[in-house]
């Protein structure tokens, strides 16, 4: 019974059904915060929305038992997990507060696509890396506010009064969101002040930025390209071989290592019919030639 649940659970079919259902949950839930609907209109969409919302939580259960314990084994069907359980209750309960997380099972379709679900690997992958980047941007920042209140805090107060007002003002220029403004404001007590914007903007824009592209351009390559998957693929093969390998070596060795048994019986051929003994080895019979 558990296994043809699991067969239909897990088949194309019904996940293109439940894929089918998220998008149209995403329509409903575009269409209700359009300006000019009806109120008849609004309530059908929202009794339309509770009932996806129904169907997806007996998806879930659905999904649960028939993986088991491998459900929660799985980071995508946790992801299901999570975006149903947080999003429900803005519509089972009506709670104004809640509704606004309706628009998280959205999200489900990363899960339902294939190829983004490649591309969320991938930035979850890229996540080590993307940290080290922030941490170099945020000291850059910092040492940056630092230098920029002690040289422009007295004449440029509103972008360098404090510590925090330069981070967030160099935060501004370093995404050359109206920097100039800023500029502007500098250059007129300070003529010079050219040069620590055009070095900020080198350092923290132009080099550290396109290092944070970098790294997440090169981990999406290598999560969605084929050949890592071979080499993947190549690397589990020769761990299972060296497994075996190994469990087989040990054998070996197990076998070499234990004790010799005695010999039982005599080997020395029967006793002579006058009661002598046999001291050499025992003769042969006589040849018929």
């Amino acid at each position: 019974m558990r296994e043809r649940l699991a067969a239909v659970v897990n088949g194309s079919r019904f996940q293109n059904m439940i894929l089918a259902l998220i998008v149209l949950n995403g329509v409903i839930l575009a269409i209700d915060v359009l300006p000019g609907i009806a109120e008849t209109t609004r309530d059908r969409l929202q009794f339309a929305d509770r009932v996806i919302v129904w169907i997806f939580i007996v998806e879930i259960a659905l999904r649960i038992l028939a993986n088991g314990r491998s459900f929660f084994r799985d980071g995508w069907s946790l992801f299901d997990f999570a975006i149903v359980v947080i999003s429900a209750p803005g519509t089972v309960t009506g709670i104004s507060a809640l509704r606004i997380l309706r628009a998280l099972r959205l999200l489900r379709v990363l899960s339902g696509v294939s190829q983004l679900r490649k591309v969320g690997e991938a930035l979850v992958a890229a996540i080590p890396g993307i940290s080290w980047v922030i941490v170099l941007l945020f000291l850059i920042n910092v040492v940056s506010a630092i230098i920029g209140t002690n040289l422009f805090g007295e004449e440029v107060p509103e972008y360098f009064g404090d510590l925090f007002t330069s981070m967030y003002s160099l935060f501004m220029v370093m995404t050359l969101e109206d920097w100039p403004d800023i500029a502007d404001a500098v250059l007129a007590p300070h003529p010079m002040g050219w040069i620590f914007f055009v070095a900020f903007i080198l350092v923290a824009t132009f080099t550290i930025m396109n290092l944070f592209v970098g790294v997440i351009v090169a981990v999406m390559d290598r999560e969605t390209s084929t050949y890592y998957e071979y080499v993947a693929l190549y690397r589990d093969q020769m761990r299972r071989d060296m497994e075996i390998l190994k469990g087989r070596v040990e054998r070996i060795l197990d076998t070499l290592e234990e004790p010799a048994t005695p010999d039982s019986g005599d080997r020395r051929g029967p006793e002579p019919e006058d009661g002598t003994k046999q001291t050499g080895p025992p003769t042969p019979p006589p040849s018929e030639d």
